[in-house]
């Protein structure tokens, strides 16, 4: 795989949050309009999986920085709160860090003491939404740092979405979910899912329209087997990390590649988790606690 280098930037972080102890309360997300127009899309293959691709830089470092504090602290999900602001899961809890690394809010008691706060997703009113594997529960922390549980599940979450106000789609054994504060109802797939993992199925990311209808597929061809492990949108391209090639992928909503964005040079660590903001702010958690912001370009 060839690889064109990603300019980077040296200019320092903006500052952050002023006041550390108020939640931030998120934009909400909208697509924008004509982003792929900015990247050279290749033509997909003939069977749609969106192989056939031209590797550009789709993203451009803004900053790089490790998380401090220990394991327990940054080790499970990430959320982007802010341009400057990241939720960060860990055992049992939930922080805020900046792009300096530091950690400006710890919610505790959000998970079991021995479970790790797995995924985090942004609600409208500046709650945050926290799935846990163990806990097999869905917990609320609320803009005032209250933690409440959401709903209870009868299958391991390994994945989580907001599709509207209070109502959220997860991933589990088996299939998609809607839940909400009221419940847990399973979603008719017009495609066949064995084992969903963050919308990603059998080292494939299958695309849904609104109806939850198959409408593409993302299986690329790379010098190793392709593994999807994160993934977000900013309603108009899917955004990708693949630890096993060390890449961050951008595809459209038909899973046509627009971008390949190998991180070698950025980090030495994999790519595990993805998050971004309609504003172009993309965060990357690496293995081993380490965090890159970029730009969409």
């Amino acid at each position: 795989m060839s690889k064109t280098p990603a300019p980077q930037s040296t200019a320092a972080p903006k500052k952050g949050h002023s006041d550390p102890k108020t939640l931030p309360v998120p934009r909400p997300l909208s697509p924008r309009s004509g982003a792929a127009q900015k990247l050279s899309a290749p033509k997909p293959d003939s069977s749609g999986s969106g192989a056939a691709q031209r590797i550009v830089s789709g993203l451009r470092l803004r900053t790089t920085f490790s998380v401090a504090g220990d394991w327990s602290v940054w080790g499970g999900g990430l959320c982007v709160a802010g341009e400057d602001l990241a939720w960060v899961g860990g055992e049992g809890s939930v922080s805020t860090i900046d792009t300096a690394g530091r950690v400006t809010r710890t919610v505790s008691r959000v998970c079991g003491s021995n479970s790790w706060c797995d995924y985090i997703v942004r609600g409208d009113d500046g709650e945050v939404y926290v799935g846990s594997y163990d806990d097999c529960k869905i917990s609320r922390v609320s803009a005032d740092g209250a933690v409440s549980t959401f709903s209870k599940l009868t299958v391991s979450p390994r994945g989580l979405t907001q599709l509207s106000s209070g109502r959220l789609l997860v991933c589990g054994e088996g299939g998609l979910y809607t839940v909400t504060g009221r419940g847990v109802q399973g979603v008719e797939l017009g495609v066949d899912v064995k084992y969903a993992w963050d919308v990603s199925v059998n080292k494939k990311v299958c695309i849904l329209d609104g109806q939850y209808k198959h409408v593409g597929t993302y299986s690329p061809t790379k010098s190793r087997p392709f593994r999807p492990s994160s993934l977000t949108s900013d309603g108009e391209n899917f955004v990708i990390c693949d630890p096993n090639n060390r890449t961050i992928d951008t595809i459209d909503r038909r899973g046509v590649c627009l971008s390949v964005y190998p991180t070698t040079d950025d980090c030495r660590w994999e790519p595990l988790l993805v998050d971004m903001l309609p504003s172009n702010c993309v965060w990357v958690k690496f293995d081993g606690g380490h965090v890159c912001v970029y730009d969409q370009i």
